[in-house]
């Protein structure tokens, strides 16, 4: 039986290269398969050949495990290698947007000689939500594991717990003493910056509340689930979940008002999550009647057995149609 890899999608600036080069040290150069782009040095030939050449995925993944690969990392979206590898063993890290920012112009004009000025890089489409864009082609809450950048030491511990791995701390290409002392946003582009990229800040705050409940739930030994509110449609509400830990339903319960109007096994199928490579073949989906709540109620749907809230929870029921 061959095991399904690690992915890392290594956003820039994320300490990400700390990450990569210590999972170098843990698996092994000859089983770290690399994909920085067709004209990075560091991209592995199987990745030229299958990928930028032939653009033959199926291929690609044959080639990847006749080789040994145990872990694929890369500057690329996580949808890319979602479908082959699933996103189980999937990872990142992400950072505050606006100190990823500056990291990364900063980084751009020490190592790249970049010339044009924080105004021209920022405003560039390139650069505008651009850890959103990365992970938002993928349901991000199907991630296998996101770690923060300013929890880095923690989020490497918890990655290691829940993996049974023993990645070492090690901290690389920083471009400065840590990331402790921050960067200076300039006071006249911050508004700015924070309108352009208002989908990266919510994206990193949802991330940070989700992590919080990750700590918890580790601490006490306890199971964490993937999930989040979908879309509401004919007075039904949907959404996914999935248990990190075996294959068994998860149970969900929706309140609204300090109430519970709803529990139901998250069994029904998505088409469209197995796809994506998210487990039980995609056999995680729920529904709840939200036909008899009235416009402004907040309907919490949060995991039966925990408590833990599901992604994109509580969500506010609009006019019904």
């Amino acid at each position: 039986m061959v095991l399904k890899p690690y992915i890392f999608v290594h956003i820039p600036k994320t300490a990400g290269t700390s990450f990569r080069l210590a999972a170098d040290r843990y698996f092994g150069n000859s089983r770290v398969c690399r994909d920085y782009g067709p004209k990075s040095p560091e991209t592995s030939e199987i990745v030229k050949h299958w990928i930028t050449g032939a653009q033959d995925k199926w291929n690609f993944k044959k080639a990847f495990e006749k080789s040994g690969y145990q872990f694929l990392t890369g500057h690329f979206h996580a949808a890319a290698y979602a479908p082959l590898f699933g996103t189980c063993r999937m990872v990142t890290f992400v950072r505050e947007p606006l100190q990823r920012l500056v990291s990364e112009y900063n980084h751009m004009v020490r190592n790249y000689g970049y010339k044009k000025s924080f105004e021209e890089f920022y405003r560039s489409p390139h650069n505008i939500n651009r850890q959103q864009r990365i992970l938002g082609q993928l349901p991000w809450a199907a991630i296998g594991f996101i770690g923060l950048t300013e929890r880095y030491e923690q989020s490497l511990s918890l990655l290691n717990q829940k993996y049974g791995l023993d990645i070492p701390n090690c901290r690389e290409n920083l471009g400065r003493d840590g990331l402790g002392e921050l960067y200076e946003i300039p006071a006249d582009h911050e508004d700015e910056l924070c309108r352009l990229n208002a989908d990266d800040i919510a994206l990193y705050k949802a991330i940070g509340t989700l992590f919080d409940w990750r700590l918890r739930l580790a601490e006490t030994r306890q199971d964490f689930v993937a999930g989040t509110l979908m879309h509401a449609d004919k007075g039904r509400l949907f959404g996914w979940a999935l248990a990190e830990n075996g294959d068994e339903p998860v149970v969900i319960q929706a309140w609204v008002n300090g109430e519970i109007i709803g529990e139901t096994t998250a069994i029904g199928h998505r088409p469209g999550l197995c796809g994506m490579g998210i487990g039980r073949c995609g056999y995680v989906g729920f529904s709840f009647d939200i036909s008899k709540l009235k416009a402004g109620d907040r309907v919490e749907c949060v995991v039966a057995a925990t408590g833990q809230p599901l992604v994109r929870s509580p969500w506010k029921v609009l006019e019904q149609a």
